[in-house]
């Protein structure tokens, strides 16, 4: 993603399941690309509006711009602003998240938006997380895949991949080595159930600690990751529904 921005490519997409870190990436990327003298971004956390008038209005209010009524008026007020940002040596980003929630309106009008250009570059980059569905739905518009220029995917972890990941959080919150916690037999256990999935992972493991903390047990092993797992599932209020995925 940051490629297809440093490069102005003009349209990227990023996808992966649920819980995988989209909007933490997003965040990331926007916080990169603040910092950078030579880009301005617009990040749009969600874009649920319909019609491509209400889009446009959108975009140029996260850029900080004045928006008029009419589609037309508010596409030629987008396109003076590219057009000063390429004078003023900036290029511009819109980075879009949840974007399998975008209409298929709106699917091609940010197609459109790749079509302010110079003879030389583009004038705006769009960068777009989504959820695995997005491909399923953008089949019928071949306009819009015919101007992806960069695509990636996030996948799950591996148990290595998690193992580090757990072991980093509890540096970061002050803890010890992964050692002083688990036993060898609970990453096994966790990484079953929760497929390699980050936002399970890091459900599961504060309920295991919780669990752990109360019943006066240090060291968390796959009998406690067990009885967690089925306390979960017993539970209707979680932020995130565990299900036993090795069934």
């Amino acid at each position: 993603m940051r490629y297809a921005a440093d490069q102005k490519r003009g349209l990227a997409v990023l996808t992966g399941p649920v819980g995988m870190g989209k909007t933490t990436i997003a965040n990331q990327l926007q916080i990169t690309w603040d910092s950078d003298v030579s880009k301005t971004v617009a990040f749009l956390p969600s874009a649920t509006v319909r019609t491509a008038a209400a889009f446009l209005r959108l975009v140029l209010e996260s850029y900080g711009k004045e928006t008029a009524r009419t589609e037309g008026d508010n596409r030629r007020l987008l396109e003076r602003f590219l057009l000063d940002q390429y004078e003023a040596g900036k290029h511009p980003i819109l980075l879009l998240d949840e974007g399998q929630n975008v209409s298929s309106l709106n699917i091609n009008t940010i197609s459109d938006l790749t079509n302010f250009q110079t003879a030389q570059t583009k004038l705006i980059t769009v960068v777009m997380l989504a959820q695995d569905n997005l491909p399923k739905k953008l089949e019928r518009h071949d306009a819009f895949r015919s101007r992806i220029a960069v695509v990636g995917r996030l996948d799950p972890l591996n148990l290595e991949e998690m193992t580090g990941m757990i072991a980093h959080r509890i540096k970061v919150a002050g803890g010890g080595t992964l050692e002083s916690y688990f036993i060898d037999d609970a990453m096994p256990a966790i990484y079953s159930i929760t497929k390699g999935i980050p936002r399970d992972i890091c459900v599961l493991c504060d309920a295991l600690f919780v669990n752990g903390y109360v019943r006066d047990q240090r060291m968390l092993d796959a009998a406690l990751v067990e009885r967690t797992l089925n306390e979960m599932s017993r539970e209707k209020k979680w932020p995130v529904q565990i299900r036993d995925n090795r069934k």
